[in-house]
């Protein structure tokens, strides 16, 4: 699954145009490097994404078959 649909999908960002956008300026990581929004994600990756002013590590456990509900 491409990183910006799985941070849209997990209710990191609002919109996937946004969660594009930080991938783009570079506020996303994967593995400590800096990444495309198209690059793909597996279970077991390190995703840090940098989120007013706060660096937030995720740990990729699973991924989803679609968005997750708000709750």
């Amino acid at each position: 699954m491409r990183v910006d649909k799985y941070l849209w999908c997990i209710r990191y960002y609002k919109t996937r145009n946004i969660a594009t956008q930080a991938c783009k300026k570079g506020a996303v990581r994967v593995n400590d490097a800096p990444v495309k929004p198209s690059r793909d994600v597996y279970p077991g990756d390190n995703v840090t994404v940098r989120k007013n002013q706060i660096s937030y590590t995720l740990k990729v456990l699973d991924l989803p078959k679609s968005r997750l509900g708000a709750k």
